[in-house]
């Protein structure tokens, strides 16, 4: 399901990141072993040259987010969806 939800926020015309950011953080928080493969798996299948940006993009993503579901971190995340990927594309 996580893996979907990166693919259609990153590849696809998503006119609404708020609805698939929301269950993007839970997943990540439940499984972050499959999350740090899925972000090694990406980067990897990128061109060379733009496996730096995309790195620093899920770097980003992350950043100020605490291991909980409080509403104030849910917010911040769904901020962080929207750059991560404007920087991933």
């Amino acid at each position: 399901i996580l893996s979907s939800i990166f693919n259609i926020v990153l590849f696809e015309e998503c006119t609404n990141q708020w609805s698939m950011s929301r269950p993007m953080l839970p997943l990540i928080l439940i499984n972050p072993a499959f999350y740090e493969e899925y972000q090694r798996k990406l980067i990897a299948s990128v061109a060379p040259e733009k496996q730096v940006k995309m790195q620093e993009a899920f770097q980003k993503l992350m950043d100020g987010i605490e291991k909980n579901l409080e509403p104030k971190n849910r917010d911040k995340f769904t901020q962080n969806v929207t750059t991560f990927r404007h920087q991933a594309q």
